[in-house]
């Protein structure tokens, strides 16, 4: 199947193209950042500011569920969209503990002659660096 042209619609392009995309590849661990602040200011968006925010406090999965790690390690072309994602909660992440998010491209591929990129982002805490989070995100990759 030919691969089809790039979708420039989005203005002047650059950034990783599909063909560099390798499936397979995964990136260096990256550090997650989560402070009392953030967690403070996500339980106040939902109505929530009886919590008790301190060491031990739960990280919602909404802060760890984020592509700083993949943006480290890919330019994104202007016309990424986020097409699907799937969570699969394994543990909590807790305020104070060090977490690390591992980014691998686990699959790419064209339907509609529109291209897709499929990365798995998997979250671990604590010194053991146990699984806490496994987000699969799809991207539409449009050059």
């Amino acid at each position: 199947m030919a691969t089809p042209e790039p979708d420039r619609r989005m203005g002047g392009w650059e950034g990783t193209g599909y063909d560099e995309i390798e499936v397979g590849r995964t990136f260096a661990p990256y550090p997650l950042v989560v402070d009392a602040t953030a967690v403070a200011a996500f339980h106040d968006c939902m109505g929530d500011r009886d919590t008790p925010i301190g060491p031990g406090t739960r990280v919602p999965a909404f802060l760890l569920n984020e592509l700083r790690a993949f943006k480290s390690n890919v330019l994104f072309p202007p016309g990424v969209l986020h097409a699907q994602e799937e969570l699969e909660m394994y543990d909590c992440a807790r305020l104070g503990e060090t977490l690390v998010t591992i980014v691998r491209i686990a699959d790419k591929y064209i339907r509609n002659d529109k291209r897709f990129i499929v990365v798995e982002q998997r979250v671990q805490a604590g010194v053991e660096r146990r699984d806490v989070l496994l987000v699969r995100h799809i991207l539409y990759w449009p050059c």
